[in-house]
Order: structure tokens, then C-alpha cells, then sequence
């Protein structure tokens, strides 16, 4: 059971993942690209992972207008300063980042690469890994049909 619950969670951590850089780059509802740009107006309907855009959006305006993270006493901060600096280990743009403080976690984690926390290192490959499982769900699946006595996709 406990493995399963472990799977869940780094599924919603890709999922935050994707959204957060969806909404960097693209823009989300009322949320605009990180270069000042308007939110993507071009798509139809709704976003497809809106309740997590959602959230996402509300701890980011929170992030820019909370008072106590300057002294590191706010969770939701905390929590969104997480999502940000496990994007970054993640991230493998060569060009610069959309997403905030992308750049300056990486040349941070360059330097401190030998001193970096195993756990971390583990829950990063886990959310790479469960990115790959949802990769592999979503392609189209092919129907396979007999083809002269044995099976072909």
C-alpha cells in the first residue's frame, strides 16, 4: 500500500511539474508567461489540469506577496520554493528558463552537487521516473492484429 501511496505522490509532483511550467511559459487562466506576456488566450476551453493550474496559481501570487518568507517562516512559500528547486533539478532546457529562479538553482546546484542529499537525489529520479510512466500512458496505444500467424502493432 505504501508504495502505491509513494507512486501517487510523485504523479501529482510531475503533474505540478508540467502545470508549473505551463504556466511559466504559456500562461494559465490569469496567470501570464514568466516574461510578462499575456496568458495564452489561443487555446479552447478549459485548461485540462485546471484544479492544479488553479493552485498553483494561488501559491504563486501568495509566494509574490507573502511578508514572513523573507524570514522563512511560511509553509505555502516553503512548499512553492520546493516545487521551484525540484523543477531545476529536473529541468534540462539549454536555453535559459521560463520558470523563476530555474537558472540561479542550477548554477547552485553545480556547486554543491558533491554535497547533495541523497533523499533528494531519490525523490528527484522518482518524479523523472513517474514523468516517464505518464509519458508512456498518454501515447495512443496501437491495436494488434494477427498478421500471418503471429501478432504486430
Amino acid at each position: 500500500m505504501r508504495s502505491r501511496d509513494e507512486q501517487g505522490l510523485y504523479m501529482e509532483l510531475n503533474e505540478a511539474m508540467d502545470c508549473l511550467e505551463h504556466i511559466c511559459m504559456e500562461g494559465c487562466t490569469t496567470v501570464g508567461p514568466h516574461d510578462g506576456g499575456p496568458p495564452n488566450q489561443t487555446k479552447k476551453g478549459p485548461c485540462q489540469r485546471y484544479s492544479t493550474c488553479m493552485g498553483l496559481q494561488l501559491l504563486i501570487r501568495h509566494f509574490a506577496t507573502c511578508g514572513r518568507k523573507v524570514h522563512g517562516g511560511c509553509s505555502r512559500c516553503k512548499r512553492l520554493w520546493q516545487l521551484l528547486r525540484l523543477h531545476s533539478s529536473i529541468c534540462e532546457r539549454p536555453e535559459p528558463c521560463k520558470v523563476p529562479l530555474c537558472e540561479q538553482f542550477k548554477m547552485k546546484l553545480s556547486v554543491e552537487r558533491k554535497e547533495e542529499d541523497g533523499k533528494w537525489r531519490l525523490l528527484v529520479r522518482k518524479v523523472v521516473s513517474a514523468k516517464a510512466m505518464s509519458s508512456l500512458s498518454q501515447r495512443e496505444t496501437v491495436e494488434l492484429q494477427p498478421h500471418k500467424g503471429c501478432w504486430v502493432g
